[in-house]
């Protein structure tokens, strides 16, 4: 069995990895405040129409108020759908707002000014940038002047300038051809300035092209992504400057040849006067259901414009692994989670153009090939995988990159089956909840003075008391398993023939040895004196099932794959019990309860198989929660060893009060364990 992992559950069982939570140095903000002047002007009275000007710059406030962590109130827009002329991108208001924001920014703050509109060249040369009520046979007493632009943007005091071209769009100059000037013409008038990167949305000879499906600009969609997060490479939490232009490049440049098909080509002046690479955006976490969601809606683009036809969806991974470890071990149930995710919304958004593998498909096949992170980078152990799994054209890998607390960058490679190559990067940054944390695979004691926010020094402001939680988790996972302590009040132990299997402690890890064929049940105490929640999972799996739509068709789900976060919990009452006996996944509820038995099982035989792990490790994870009055309908135990399953609507969940990870392994495998 030395190649084998152990599972649980005759027919509704996985197995597990190992975790290891990657750490890195907080990552740096960019320097003072962050402003942004936003113009778009669509709805010309003189001049012809352009399509979704107004949609890009409602789309990039959104994203620079809610993932670039701008304040609303340093982000001025100007767009023809305002009501208030003041802020409609007229000559008159351009001319009286701009100077007036500009003198707001201060020595090492940082400016973003982004234009989309029309671009023109008078006869004698001089250009411009085209207000609402441009007039192209008098630019100069209607235009805003490109050189009155420069020597606003030269009297700011930011440190660092980006300005943002979007100009030349294709198929609206009708008549005004010979006037229109393209982005990358008009950014070159920047060169030089000090402090001052110009990014452009095309080349001379080029047009900026409308993408209808998307209701934004193509260069401009591909910008607002990477300010989302998709642009930053190296998973520090930041977008810098060398990063978004690269990501833009790539993407306006792929995506033009492959949609419309045209040329594109974004353009960018080098920075002068200042040296390093300076932060465009400092990405405000976001929830981890948000992050996956957004990777999915970006992967649907990028399959459907490589036409891709079908894509496997890999366990996230830990950056920091060793090539010669198997995917997705050093994150928890987190990796899994995750992938499984990322899985199902590619499926709702796959409508005809991909299809993505069966999850089950690609676990046999991987677990047969015994796949490990190096074979990513061999086109022949994926070209042999694809043959397994019925055709595969395209491999999403999810990444864990930089863990600080609750905060972690997570990337995702496409990488080609044919050829092993990487065809897209894009991602961004989760902010764990405490549940989620859980899922990482540590283990700790809660107390209520963990859940005290701290008090800052006078003019600093304390991180988000879910910061500090998690950050004084961390600190606890330093520490030995809390099971070893004898007096910790809520334990679980792993019992087969009714004999509690004692546990090997190595720091804060816990294991416990078991044999294939073996019977066990899950005794669970609560010595609080108090009622008490348990989320319990088995590999990821909830031991209560879980209400699931199919179809709009409500029924219930056994042993479904779900996070702590949703898992629905059980009711640990010291009134009814203080030790309680789960012998399985319950499959009915009620008096005369159902469930399936645990046991153990090689990784073929199980539900949730997945890949060869090298530490043949399976996963035990109990959350629990401080139990106070509510409505909240959950599932409670009976008396010890007894099948009432009854529901129960009088307990509801608080506070997190421990959390305890209980690795399960042959005993040979624990024989080995390093022992302090």
């Amino acid at each position: 069995m030395q190649d084998r992992i152990l599972a649980c559950l005759g027919a509704f069982v996985c197995a597990a990895l190992t975790t290891a939570a990657a750490q890195a140095a907080e990552p740096a903000a960019p320097p003072g405040k962050q402003w942004a002047l936003l113009v778009g002007v669509e709805k010309y009275h003189r001049v012809p129409a352009l399509e979704h000007t107004v949609d890009d710059v409602l789309q990039l406030s959104a994203t620079l108020r809610t993932r670039g962590g701008y304040a609303a109130e340093r982000i001025l827009s100007l767009t023809d759908k305002e009501t208030n002329p003041r802020f409609q991108p007229l000559k008159a208001s351009l001319e009286s707002e701009l100077p007036a924001f500009l003198q707001k920014v201060g020595a090492g703050d940082t400016l973003l000014v982004y234009f989309s509109g029309h671009g023109f060249r008078a006869a004698d040369g001089k250009l411009y940038l085209a207000p609402l009520d441009c007039n192209l046979e008098k630019l100069a007493e209607t235009a805003l002047g490109v050189q009155w632009l420069k020597e606003q943007i030269a009297a700011c005091k930011a440190d660092f300038k980006l300005l943002v071209i979007d100009s030349c769009h294709a198929g609206s100059q009708k008549g005004a051809d010979e006037a229109a000037v393209p982005a990358g013409e008009l950014g070159e008038t920047f060169k030089g300035l000090d402090g001052v990167v110009t990014l452009a949305s095309c080349m001379e000879k080029e047009k900026s092209q409308i993408w209808k499906a998307k209701r934004q600009s193509l260069f401009s969609f591909w910008l607002n992504q990477g300010l989302r997060g998709h642009a930053d490479a190296n998973g520090d939490g930041t977008v810098d400057v060398d990063e978004l232009y690269k990501y833009v490049h790539r993407r306006v440049t792929a995506t033009a040849k492959a949609e419309f098909p045209l040329v594109q080509t974004p353009v960018r002046s080098v920075l002068t006067g200042r040296p390093g690479v300076p932060a465009v955006v400092r990405l405000a976490p976001q929830d981890l259901n948000q992050v996956v969601a957004d990777m999915a809606e970006v992967l649907a683009c990028l399959l459907q414009e490589r036409r891709f036809k079908k894509v496997a969806v890999l366990e996230f991974s830990n950056q920091n692994a060793n090539l010669d470890e198997t995917l997705g071990s050093n994150f928890g149930l987190l990796g899994r989670l995750c992938a499984e995710r990322l899985e199902t919304r590619l499926v709702d958004v796959a409508e005809d153009n991909f299809r993505v593998v069966n999850r089950r498909q690609l676990q046999a096949a991987l677990s047969g090939q015994q796949f490990a992170l190096a074979d990513l980078g061999s086109a022949e152990r994926l070209q042999r995988l694809a043959g397994q799994v019925g055709g595969m054209s395209v491999v999403a890998l999810g990444t864990f990159c930089n863990r600080v607390h609750r905060v972690v960058a997570i990337r995702c490679r496409l990488i080609e089956a044919d050829t092993s190559d990487e065809v897209a990067a894009l991602g961004g940054t989760a902010a764990l909840t405490e549940s989620e944390w859980a899922m990482l695979g540590r283990s700790v004691a809660v107390s209520p003075a963990d859940y005290q926010p701290q008090v800052p020094p006078p003019g600093q402001q304390a991180p988000p008391i879910g910061q500090q939680v998690i950050q004084r988790l961390d600190q606890k996972a330093q520490g030995e398993h809390p099971l070893k302590d004898a007096k910790f009040p809520l334990r679980v132990q792993v019992v087969v023939d009714n004999k509690p299997r004692q546990p090997v402690f190595v720091g804060n890890d816990c294991y416990v040895p078991v044999r294939k064929g073996e019977r066990y049940e899950l005794w669970v105490e609560n010595l609080t004196g108090k009622k008490v929640m348990l989320r319990l999972l088995v590999d990821g799996l909830n031991t209560l099932p879980e209400r699931e739509k199919t179809k709009g068709v409500e029924q219930w789900a056994v042993a479904s794959r779900v996070s702590l976060e949703d898992a629905r919990p059980w009711v640990l009452d010291p009134a009814v019990a203080k030790v309680n006996a789960i012998r399985g996944f319950v499959t009915e509820t009620g008096a005369r309860g159902k469930l399936r038995e645990f046991v153990v099982v090689d990784d073929q035989d199980s539900v949730a198989a997945r890949q060869k792990f090298t530490d043949q490790l399976g996963l035990i994870t109990a959350a629990f929660y401080e139990g106070t009055s509510g409505t909240r309908v959950a599932t409670g135990f009976g008396q010890e060893r007894q099948e009432d399953l009854r529901e129960r609507g009088d307990v509801d969940l608080g506070n997190l009060l421990a959390v305890l990870t209980i690795h399960y392994a042959e005993p040979e495998a624990v024989a080995k364990l390093p022992r302090k």
